[in-house]
């Protein structure tokens, strides 16, 4: 499953303590009454966008990795494991290795994917200023880890 959420200029929802913009929770509302796990934030407020990670290391493990320039290459996502992009800059292609979808991505736009499968996915940023920033989740107790918007 992926899901593409487009940076909003309305604004969203926000961190209290930094004024950050909260990309992806899990759970993404307190009404849910699931246990926290992790929240994904974009903070604009410095000289470059940065994406912050709070994830309960109890139960997630991460990976967070920054790709810039022209880069073209692939990303790994393991069986149960979500990986969270989020434009920084620029533009970005991201799509499946073998074909079936893309999605083009600009600054604050987040994709997530998730799935019991194993999966390759081909990220191409366009030449220039593009960046984006990839964070890959991986469960610690269960099989998979779900995200529900």
């Amino acid at each position: 499953m992926w899901m593409l959420i487009r940076a909003n200029p309305l604004g969203g929802e926000t961190a209290a303590e930094t004024g950050a913009k909260i990309l992806a929770a899990c759970p993404d509302s307190a009404e849910r009454g699931d246990p926290w796990r992790w929240t994904v934030q974009l903070d604009e407020t410095g000289p470059e966008p940065t994406v912050e990670l709070e994830a309960d290391a109890r139960y997630i493990a991460s990976e967070s990795h920054r790709y810039t320039g022209s880069y073209t290459g692939t990303l790994q996502r393991g069986p149960g494991e979500q990986l969270i992009v989020t434009g920084l800059g620029g533009e970005a292609l991201v799509a499946a290795a073998d074909g079936p979808w893309e999605r083009w991505l600009r600054a604050g736009d987040v994709f997530i994917v998730e799935g019991e499968e194993a999966e390759t996915i081909r990220l191409s940023l366009a030449a220039g200023e593009a960046a984006v920033q990839v964070i890959t989740l991986a469960p610690r107790k269960a099989k998979v880890l779900r995200w529900v918007p």
